[in-house]
């Protein structure tokens, strides 16, 4: 082989790593980050369901709200299907025609909308984090209905 055949090679072979390597890439930098999310605040819609969906890498969820704007529906994205249920979902909890209130990270542009943190329904279902002020009056009414039935 000649040294001009050799740097052909060589230059095929590292065109060839480098292509491979970048098929790989895109399928991870397709997924994208939660920078549009503002972590440090929270906002609550009731609504109605109007499309759910448990699925990887983000739940979705779609509400019809009706308040002083009228009726609109509102987007949301959330926790993948194995976080969901460490935090309480169970398949078919939700359904489309079901009363939710969500709790969200608020979308950093303004838009309505955001990643769900909580979700509970109208039965009193509950899944997702609850915040340190939730927890406390959840057992604090906990602790006076035990006290209710206790007399």
């Amino acid at each position: 082989m000649s040294k001009s055949q050799f740097h052909s090679r060589s230059r095929l072979t590292l065109a060839s790593l480098v292509l491979v390597a970048m098929g790989c890439i895109a399928p991870a930098t397709a997924h994208h980050s939660a920078v549009q999310f503002d972590f440090t605040k929270s906002v609550s819609y009731k609504g109605v369901v109007k499309e759910f969906a448990a699925i990887n890498p983000h739940m979705r969820l779609l509400i019809e709200v009706k308040d002083a704007k009228g009726s609109h529906e509102i987007k949301f994205e959330g926790h993948s299907t194995n976080n969901m249920y460490r935090a309480g979902y169970r398949k078919g909890m939700v359904k489309v025609g079901d009363t939710v209130t969500v709790n969200a990270a608020p979308l950093r542009d303004g838009t309505e909308g955001g990643y769900v943190v909580s979700v509970e329904l109208a039965d009193g279902q509950f899944f997702g984090q609850r915040s340190t002020r939730a927890q406390d009056a959840a057992a604090a009414a906990a602790a006076e209905k035990a006290k209710a039935e206790a007399r």
